[in-house]
């Protein structure tokens, strides 16, 4: 079931209606969300629910099965839960990508094994519950959280409907006390979440559609473009990624408001950072947040000496890339960004990422746009042939034509400005100290954007395929 659907303008309502309905009495309240959870992801494929019950339990039994001593019986349990998902993540996603990266590399010595590709079926949003769950069997081994004898409450942490798709992925000790407690209705906090769906919306479906028309354009065929129109492609599709992450991003955490639920921000305007270091602080917060816990930090961290830290950051985002996808575009994307952050690991710099640049740092900011907009080029191509496509008409191409779809700035340049003046909140809806009419218009003026671009393109949720 996607967010920008009928279906779900339905199913949310229901959902809501019932879910306060039964606010005297937990356990059927939370039995009640993980069946709504269920059926959410069971849109897709009903067939793929026995894996995330698979997973929910198993997850449960280990974490219970551990002492809560760090010794030898509780690595065995929290290692084989972690094999166990791993495994399940790696023969869904990473087999087939296995298989063909082996059988080229052994055709570099003149072999040709004649081994099938198997038909997998790629489980929507695995790679994401299945961090969470790995998460919480890490936490509960190192004594961060205790385990819950819930499993209901903890079947819904796994498969929280608004964030089971494509996060934010949760850490236990945020989410998990959060179905263990009794709920109020808190009408303000229900606005706050009604505003953050629409601005959601409006970034998906005006925004992230309507710009990723022209990307899919451009690089259909890159050798029909110059030069700079590869570059114009870069840009586009990093506000179109942008967009539709946050977007669902913002869908999820304001449905999650909705019911007193409070997920954790994954985006903090990551396009007006002054440099990378801020940039990756700020996009894609909850992954990076996963990666540095469960691998940066056990690796050494920064603890070990400047080559070791440089190791570790490279490690990061070589993972994360692959994480994204089962192709070399993606771990070449991860690499690429991680030798980008060296500089900042040879010669550290002071910040505070939880400040908000200047009118005077906005050439830094673009500047460091830029940068991660090319670098994203090699995220979007569809394998290496298409990779090695865009680059030839990067060296070859013409750099003096103009750009195609130079109207595309008709989406940017407002969304950009919006973006700007409402980087001092959580997002720019959050708080509008206009009077009511103005609300009121602003609101019913989203709605109309919406309703008229669905008509025009409508297309998945990026980040939905990893």
């Amino acid at each position: 079931m996607q967010f920008d659907t009928y279906t779900y303008a339905l199913f949310l309502p229901l959902v809501f209606f019932i879910y306060w309905g039964l606010r005297r009495h937990l356990r059927w309240q939370n039995l009640f969300l993980l069946v709504a959870s269920y059926v959410f992801y069971g849109w897709w494929d009903w067939r793929m629910l026995g894996l995330i019950v698979f997973t929910s339990f198993t997850t449960w039994c280990s974490a219970m099965l551990m002492r809560g001593d760090r010794s030898r019986h509780d690595r065995v349990w929290c290692g084989l839960n972690i094999v166990v998902n791993l495994g399940i993540l790696c023969v869904f996603k990473y087999l087939n990508f296995l298989r063909d990266s082996f059988v080229h590399l052994l055709g570099l010595f003149g072999l040709s094994p004649d081994w099938p590709t198997l038909s997998i079926l790629l489980p929507v949003g695995i790679s994401f519950y299945t961090f969470q769950a790995i998460s919480y069997t890490i936490d509960v081994y190192r004594g961060d959280v205790k385990p819950t004898r819930d499993v209901v409450a903890f079947g819904v942490f796994i498969a929280f409907f608004p964030q089971l798709v494509a996060g934010p992925i949760e850490r236990a000790s945020n989410l998990l006390p959060q179905f263990l407690r009794k709920k109020t209705f808190d009408y303000a906090t229900a606005v706050v979440g009604m505003r953050q769906i629409l601005w959601g919306l409006g970034k998906k479906v005006i925004i992230a559609d309507g710009v990723g028309h022209y990307v899919d354009q451009l690089l259909a065929n890159p050798y029909s473009y110059s030069a700079t129109s590869m570059v114009w492609a870069g840009i586009l599709f990093a506000v179109q990624i942008y967009a539709d992450f946050s977007g669902y991003s913002d869908i999820a955490i304001g449905s999650a408001r909705l019911l007193n639920i409070r997920l954790l921000p994954n985006f903090r305007f990551p396009f007006f950072s002054r440099d990378m270091k801020e940039l990756w602080q700020r996009w894609h917060i909850s992954l990076m947040t996963w990666f540095r816990h469960y691998v940066y930090f056990p690796l050494g961290g920064s603890r070990r000496g400047k080559w070791r830290t440089a190791l570790n950051t490279m490690i990061v985002f070589s993972l994360s890339g692959l994480w994204h996808g089962a192709d070399w575009t993606f771990v070449i994307w991860g690499t690429v960004n991680g030798l980008l952050l060296l500089p900042f690991v040879f010669r550290p710099r002071p910040r505070h990422p939880n400040d908000d640049a200047t009118w005077r740092e906005l050439p830094r900011c673009l500047l460091t746009f830029l940068i991660f907009a090319a670098v994203f080029l090699v995220f979007r191509a569809n394998g290496i042939t298409h990779l090695g496509q865009i680059c030839d008409v990067m060296i070859h191409g013409s750099w003096l034509a103009l750009p195609e779809f130079v109207d595309a700035l008709y989406y940017i340049v407002p969304f950009f400005v919006i973006e700007w003046f409402g980087r001092h909140q959580e997002f720019p809806l959050a708080r509008m100290p206009f009077p009511r009419v103005v609300r009121w218009l602003v609101y019913w003026g989203l709605l109309a954007g919406i309703a008229l671009a669905s008509l025009d393109y409508s297309t998945q949720f990026i980040y939905f395929q990893f």
